[in-house]
């Protein structure tokens, strides 16, 4: 169990960090190449004119998240902020909705077959690993995000005197 107040908001602070670390490496992932197109690599913004010859239809979900791509900054900052100024249910809504649709497109891209035209590159795998170092993040920090509440439980048990007290 936490003992103290500043133990319980120190790992809030890491869970909050290592989230704001896992979106930054994320959105740096986007800008890596992903592809090798011939002899031009693509960054993840670059492959929408590529979903085809990768093996993904338009309508398929691969390949409306590729199409909705450029969307995921906004909601990288917007998973950052709301570990930030957190609101307990929403902010593991949205870290949970982020995670899962840049793991689900940089999975896709990833395990696309090569063709002698086009080569996979890492810029998929950073955004991956991105993505998991924010899901550890916001998890640590939703599940310790209330200090105050574990503190009081703690120091409900035994009073200055050293006596239980009952829990409420």
């Amino acid at each position: 169990m936490i003992g103290t107040y500043a133990a319980a908001v120190q790992r809030i602070l890491i869970g909050r960090l290592l989230a704001t670390l896992g979106a930054t490496v994320a959105a740096v992932g986007t800008f890596v190449p992903w592809l090798l197109s011939g002899t031009r690599q693509r960054n993840s913004y670059e492959i929408f004119s590529l979903v085809d010859r990768l093996g993904f239809s338009q309508s398929s979900v691969a390949g409306l998240g590729l199409r909705l791509w450029p969307a995921l900054p906004f909601l990288l900052v917007l998973a950052v902020a709301l570990q930030w100024f957190h609101r307990r249910w929403i902010t593991g809504l949205v870290a949970t909705v982020v995670v899962v649709y840049a793991g689900i497109v940089s999975l896709a891209v990833r395990s696309a077959r090569s063709t002698s035209l086009i080569t996979i590159e890492s810029g998929s795998l950073v955004t991956l690993i991105g993505t998991v170092v924010l899901a550890v993040g916001a998890l640590v920090s939703t599940l310790l995000n209330e200090p105050s509440r574990i503190v009081s439980d703690e120091t409900r048990e035994t009073n200055t005197s050293g006596e239980t007290n009952p829990r409420v």
